[in-house]
């Protein structure tokens, strides 16, 4: 699936379980996230599912709460963003 497909929640999604450095077996609390992204309200939990249907992210049951971390795939995707926005700029 190309980068651009994307919704523009998807891809701050996609950022911001990159940056609060939940990869792998690292993962971040569904709290955390949202409260990461304030003006995601409206469709975040319909876009987290979509995330994890496309194999982007991964949920986990810990402790009773949700968490999320980036898949190999959903890492690749997000450099694929993130090239696409240097070549905008160039």
């Amino acid at each position: 699936m190309p980068s651009d497909t994307l919704s523009v929640l998807g891809k701050k999604i996609l950022l911001a379980v990159w940056k609060l450095n939940a990869v792998g077996i690292r993962s971040v609390a569904e709290g955390a996230l949202r409260a990461d992204l304030p003006d995601s309200s409206d469709g975040f939990s319909q876009e987290l599912q979509t995330l994890q249907d496309l194999g982007f992210i991964v949920k986990r049951n810990t402790n009773e709460r949700n968490e999320f971390a980036l898949t190999p795939l959903g890492l690749a995707i997000l450099r694929q963003i993130e090239e696409d926005k240097l070549q905008e700029l160039g």
